[in-house]
């Protein structure tokens, strides 16, 4: 609803303005890298050969509970097991094992928005 206009001419114009305003941010994060990694943030690293990387679990939001668990739904038992552990931009958390050998790629939904400036 667009106020207190519930009418059909109001909610195209509505859903119009979100699909130009789509358009436009979609144009601009393709055209200008530095745009899309304010919007989009940026992959983050978590574990690297089997080492926390504290700083960006942290920024991320996890615990470290949570973390062994986005690892057990990869069919991993322990942290010491992954080589590398990256938050993807679009909340998947990528595993990777046996140098790069095993692949697993599972959503996950995170609660915090992540913080584009963040280094990895």
């Amino acid at each position: 609803m667009v106020g207190p206009d519930n009418s059909l001419i109001g909610g195209l114009t509505a859903a119009g303005g979100l699909f130009i305003a789509n358009f436009i941010l979609k144009k601009l994060i393709g055209r200008y890298d530095s745009i899309g990694r304010l919007i989009q943030g940026q992959p983050m690293m978590l574990i690297y050969k089997g080492a926390v990387q504290e700083k960006n679990v942290m920024i991320a939001g996890f615990t470290h509970a949570e973390l062994e668990a986005a690892i057990r739904e990869h069919g991993i038992e322990r942290i010491e097991d992954v080589d590398l552990a990256m938050l993807e931009v679009d909340g998947n958390i990528s595993v990777l094992t046996d140098d790069f050998k095993t692949k697993s790629r599972r959503k996950r939904i995170h609660k915090t928005l992540q913080n584009p400036n963040a280094t990895t």
